[in-house]
């Protein structure tokens, strides 16, 4: 059965199998055929498995009842094998099965839970048929078959062959049946039932609604990223008779899901009953007033076309695996000899069955959307399929920039990261691709030892090109470099993470590692005490918690805390030289994580929550601008919160900020320039930078006007220091307001919003209006109100009215 679960079945991250009615069909079909192997094959049934099958049951030791010993500790069988060892051991809560007689025993004893049991095992033991018959008859080639002994062994392994051969036909077949909503058909039933939602005699339900007002352009609703896992929308509906209903429409059908977490405005995607062909369907089941109205009124759904599949949803490529001939097989090394790779396009095979081409996804380059690729039905003259490749492909969707710092960055104003749309490739991929083929097909096979090796030839590509970083994620080897997260091996760890965090600055593979639970295994390995372990798990957490659903799973799965406890690496007496570089590596990958994940609200106040305010105050004192930059990234982003910019006032950071503006490093000068920026809102702060002497630095920072970013920076400081007035007359010292009227014309907005800002606290001094004025102020300003930028627009109001009460000014 080994092509069931390697081709057929569908795997999440965490080796389990998925919860879709595919997976369903496919452990019926192996439990119907474990309870009847008996009655069919007494024989085999009997023979002792190379290794015994063993996994954690849900069964208790008073299940067991005749031909069992039960005892303090465990279960045994009263059945032996040659050398008297027991066919079944049960030690709560593992069980170990031996032979095909107890397994089909053991499914008896189980009862209702029969097919959980077999869903437990199949996960356990994902080498299924190496444990039955060994590994070498496992590898065994057909053709090699006859000229094996044909015993008791050989016959249950021929058995088994035949039976994968068998269920996967079925399978086949069920997936022509497995046709698939699309997007058209799902709002056409939502329209139709918003009918019935009126008040009188005909209705049938009180409410109907989108849980988003948003429609892609392939007409789906919801986020992206489960777009890719086949969902189209979310609807809310408040029955007659019931609670309201959260339900998801997806490509495989309809059905509950666990509704809206309030705090975080977010649906809640997890499945909680079964899946129904439409919503109808559905309600029928849960709304008996619904069911009998339907009845009532005579209502007929519109038998239209409603379901295909479509590919923005999961794409199945189906292709034939008969056994070949011998010719067949020197005929493909001959061709792998000559061209080193085969052609990739659909096999003659595809076309004999009647099925769509499928390549990569061809974009109209009217619309941007790629153009839709139907799977026919296979024809009934169609020859049998016989084995199945699942390969998961992404929806494409448009295209977003990186995100780019913001120093006055909120929550409100961010946009959940999207898949970008990959670049075009030549037909000929670029020899990187089959080099990173290579490594991850040896990766698969690899023991540990190998793991490593495969692991160091692998860093020693080019990880930041983008043909290697998408070869690495279309291959499968970014999934195996997130199982290796979950090993014992510390080496093959680091290795990964090394590789990752690399590939993780790529916006695809961001994403991807999210969908695959890829942060919450780095988060789970910042518990563990090897110092270069925990920097590299920190460092690939910052780069892949750069949209709000990353932020938010490192909340939810306690990183935060773990991350802030991190800072505490940092020497606090005299520690030898190397450690004291590791432990000053670990802090600041742990501030870069922090900074990354302190644009959500939420996360601010669990770092506050977590003691990581005095420690981010310490580590701004080192003389490591490495180290302070995402200290200061972190707090800048902080400091939009009351709680901390007095944190900050209170551990006396501005000074240590004030100091950091007189850096050559301008990445460090600019965050350190939006920190003032923000707690300069209070009094105190403006106080402390004058007594720090920081308003000159400000102001020499606006000869750098190629730097916008820092620009921008350092005008919403001197707008911020301004409202005191002890810090405008500084300020006109050193020349600041004539700098300003400069900067009035061919800057960005925001610059402008916060230089107009600043001119509207200078015209507070009735001198200073007529310096505005007499050079040029004035008309600029007017010039500004053409704009449609809200904030400009307020401050130039002020500016303006500030400046008009000398009747000259305005002349």
């Amino acid at each position: 059965m080994g092509l069931i679960l390697t081709r057929a079945a569908q795997w999440t991250s965490s080796n389990k199998l998925e919860s879709t009615p595919l997976n369903e069909f496919l452990v019926t079909q192996i439990l119907n055929y474990a309870e009847k192997f008996v009655s069919r094959h007494p024989q085999e049934a009997e023979h002792v498995f190379d290794e015994p099958l063993q996994w954690n049951t849900s069964l208790v030791k008073y299940d067991f009842k005749d031909d069992y010993i039960i005892s303090a500790i465990g279960v045994k069988s009263l059945e032996k094998d040659s050398e008297g060892k027991p066919l079944l051991q049960f030690f709560p809560p593992s069980i170990s099965v031996r032979t095909f007689s107890q397994l089909s025993k053991l499914l008896h004893l189980a009862d209702d839970r029969k097919r959980h049991e077999v869903q437990v095992c199949l996960e356990e033991n994902r080498d299924l048929m190496v444990k039955i018959v060994g590994q070498s008859l496992a590898n065994t080639s057909e053709e090699d078959i006859s000229t094996l002994e044909i015993d008791v062994r050989v016959k249950l392994f021929i058995l088994l062959r035949n039976t994968d051969e068998k269920i996967l036909n079925k399978f086949v077949g069920e997936i022509t049946k497995q046709v698939k909503l699309l997007p058209t058909a799902v709002e056409e039933e939502v329209d139709f039932l918003r009918q019935y939602c009126t008040e009188g005699g005909k209705r049938l339900l009180k409410s109907l609604r989108y849980t988003s007002d948003y429609e892609f352009p392939n007409g789906c609703r919801a986020p992206p990223w489960r777009q890719l896992l086949g969902e189209i929308c979310y609807v809310v509906i408040e029955p007659c008779d019931a609670e309201a209903l959260y339900i998801t429409c997806s490509s495989s059908g309809v059905f509950l899901n666990a509704g809206l977490d309030k705090e975080e405005d977010e649906s809640l995607y997890e499945r909680q009953s079964d899946y129904y062909e439409d919503i109808a369907t559905l309600l029928k089941r849960v709304s008996p007033h619904f069911e009998e109205n339907v009845k009532k009124q005579d209502i007929l759904w519109q038998q239209k076309p409603r379901r295909s599949i479509h590919l923005a949803h999961v794409v199945y490529e189906i292709e034939q695996a008969q056994p070949k001939t011998p010719e067949e097989r020197e005929w493909e090394k001959l061709q792998r000899a000559l061209y080193g790779r085969k052609k990739r396009e659909p096999c003659q095979r595809w076309r004999n069955l009647g099925l769509a081409k499928y390549g990569a996804a061809q974009f109209n380059s009217k619309n941007n959307k790629p153009d839709a690729v139907i799977l026919c039905p296979l024809s009934e003259d169609s020859r049998v399929v016989t084995d199945v490749l699942f390969v998961f492909r992404k929806s494409i969707v448009a295209s977003f920039p990186e995100e780019h710092f913001s120093g006055s960055s909120s929550e409100s104003e961010e946009e959940e990261e999207q898949t970008e749309r990959r670049p075009d490739t030549s037909t000929e991929l670029q020899s990187e691709y089959w080099q990173v083929q290579k490594l991850v097909k040896y990766l698969k096979a690899a023991d540990q030892t190998a793991t490593v090796l495969v692991l160091c030839a692998m860093m020693d590509l080019d990880l930041m090109k983008e043909v290697i970083q998408l070869a690495i994620l279309d291959l499968g080897g970014l999934e195996l470099l997130l199982n290796l997260l979950d090993t014992t091996d510390i080496r093959s760890k680091i290795g990964s993470l090394k590789i990752l965090a690399k590939i993780s600055q790529n916006v695809i593979i961001r994403q991807t590692i999210v969908n695959m639970r890829g942060l919450q295994r780095m988060v789970n390995n910042l518990d563990i005490p090897v110092k270069e372990l925990q920097a590299l798990a920190s460092e690939t957490i910052a780069h892949v918690a750069k949209f709000r659903r990353a932020r938010r799973i490192v909340r939810v799965h306690g990183g935060i805390s773990k991350l802030v406890k991190l800072l505490e690496c940092f020497p606090y007496s005299a520690t030898p030289e190397e450690d004291m570089e590791m432990n000053l590596e670990v802090a600041r990958c742990g501030a870069s994580a922090l900074w990354s994940l302190s644009k959500s609200s939420k996360n601010k106040e669990a770092i506050r929550k977590a003691g990581g305010i005095p420690l981010l105050g310490f580590l701004l004192r080192s003389p490591y601008e490495d180290m302070v930059i995402p200290v200061v990234g972190t707090l800048q982003e902080c400091a939009s919160q009351k709680n901390y910019r007095v944190a900050i006032e209170n551990e006396g950071m501005v000074k240590d900020l004030v100091k950091n503006l007189r850096s050559d490093n301008e990445e460090l000068q600019m965050l350190c320039a939006s920190a003032i920026f923000k707690c300069a809102e209070d009094k105190l702060t403006r106080d402390l930078v004058r007594s720090h002497q920081g308003l000159q630095p400000l102001v020499s920072l606006l000869s750098k006007a190629e730097n916008k970013q820092l620009l921008a920076a350092a005008t919403g400081a001197i707008w911020k220091c301004s409202i005191s007035m002890e810090n405008v007359a500084i300020f006109q010292e050193y020349k600041a307001l004539q700098i300003l009227i400069g900067l009035l014309t061919e800057q960005p907005e925001e610059v402008l919003v916060n230089v107009v800002g600043a001119l509207g606290q200078f015209a507070r001094i009735p001198a200073n209006k007529s310096i505005i004025c007499n050079g040029g102020g004035i008309r600029a300003l007017i010039n500004l109100l053409n704009g449609t930028n809200q904030a400009l627009l307020v401050n130039v109001a002020k500016a303006v009215g500030a400046c008009a009460t000398e009747r000259d000014n305005v002349a």
